[in-house]
């Protein structure tokens, strides 16, 4: 006998959706979930509107008429990709980007991938779980748990992983929309940098504690205080990049945050601390990873620029009594701010600092700004007068 199903219950009807995406959406049942999904396709590539419409609409009209009869895309060739476990499409990813992605990034990658398989495990979500088993309440639940344990910067940096992930499962055919679309980020209010500048005496204090117990790192935050140089692009110097003797150091581009070139001029008083560093291997990173987790000698292997942030942490706050609103990046801040005070000209800073702009390195300026003479004192009311 032949079983005619019911619209609302095993299908619903495709209906055009008209906007900056025009788009044909239908449901009907998942056999991996027993639940009605959305399945759409995009109708954009006719530029001609009227003619659009006109194949569009005959498109919902077949595609109804399919439906009436039995005709279940999820049960035929899309239903093989969507049969993969939600677990064996997290192992893909990460395979992927592994390959794709720079080690500090994947670690990250793993990280956010590691706390979405904990969450899971507890959700009831076992091994032979399909992906299209995890639907918006899912996503919903896991960022409410999210927004319990971490900052609102935080929250919006996992968002973006998720939705992202998502994506590329939507990509490879793995899953029919994405779960995490719909939900907001939070608002930039709600992100303030838990950071300030030092103080004339806290760098006084810095510095000449480092000069005594480790000379390596008073480099490193000369670098940036002095060459705004990011903690990222330090871990990864060379021994070839610094050039003390034109007092130029070289970020290339390989390294560098925003894959530009770059050279930064090293200013006189950071040069002999520089002269104090072994240089006699040019292809030896500047700050080496030694068995001695605190020995930054040049090297053979790399820093791991996260070490950088630990030795402020677990060494300098306590050692020097800064609290948490001081951390290694002040030393940049600080670095730009003090600049700009003490009259290098804004262009110059900027260059020095790797900003995209000059309204960026302005930002520095804040409340440190004085009024400026010729301005003050411009004579710009004469003709009012003389009337």
């Amino acid at each position: 006998m032949f079983f005619a199903p019911v619209s609302g219950i095993h299908y619903r009807e495709a209906k055009l959706t008209r906007g900056s995406v025009w788009f044909i959406s239908f449901y009907c049942l998942d056999p991996l979930t027993g639940r009605l999904r959305r399945v759409r396709i995009k109708v954009n590539r006719i530029r001609n509107l009227r003619e659009r419409r006109r194949k569009a609409e005959n498109m919902v009209a077949a595609i109804n008429q399919r439906l009436a009869m039995g005709w279940n895309p999820l049960a035929e060739a899309g239903a093989a990709t969507n049969a993969v476990t939600i677990y064996d499409c997290l192992d893909k990813f990460l395979a992927v980007k592994k390959k794709e992605t720079e080690p500090a990034t994947f670690r990250s990658y793993d990280s956010f991938v590691k706390t979405f398989r904990q969450y899971l495990q507890v959700s009831g979500f076992d091994r032979h779980s399909f992906i299209a088993s995890f639907e918006r309440r899912h996503a919903i639940a896991f960022m409410d748990m999210i927004e319990q344990k971490v900052r609102p910067k935080t929250f919006n940096n996992y968002l973006s992983f998720f939705r992202s992930l998502f994506i590329w499962m939507e990509e490879k055919g793995y899953c029919d929309g994405n779960p995490f679309d719909g939900i907001d980020k939070k608002p930039k209010r709600l992100i303030k940098k838990n950071r300030r500048l030092l103080t004339d005496d806290e760098i006084s204090r810095l510095f000449t504690y480092l000069g005594e117990h480790n000379r390596e790192y008073l480099a490193m935050c000369l670098l940036c205080y002095g060459c705004f140089v990011r903690p990222k692009e330090i871990a990864l110097l060379r021994c070839k990049d610094l050039d003390i003797d034109r007092q130029m150091l070289h970020i290339s581009a390989e390294i560098a945050k925003n894959d530009n070139e770059s050279r930064r001029t090293i200013p006189d008083e950071i040069v002999p601390v520089l002269r104090g560093i072994d240089l006699s291997h040019p292809e030896f990173f500047l700050f080496g990873d030694h068995e001695n987790k605190w020995d930054f000698t040049p090297g053979k292997t790399a820093l791991c620029s996260r070490k950088i942030a630990k030795y402020w942490e677990l060494v300098l706050r306590p050692e020097l009594g800064f609290g948490m609103d001081l951390k290694f990046y002040s030393l940049k801040d600080t670095g730009i701010t003090n600049m700009l005070s003490s009259g290098v000209p804004i262009n110059l800073v900027q260059r020095q600092a790797d900003h995209s702009s000059v309204a960026m390195t302005a930002i520095y300026v804040g409340d440190k700004a004085d009024a400026n003479g010729e301005l003050k004192h411009a004579n710009i009311l004469k003709q009012v007068r003389e009337q």
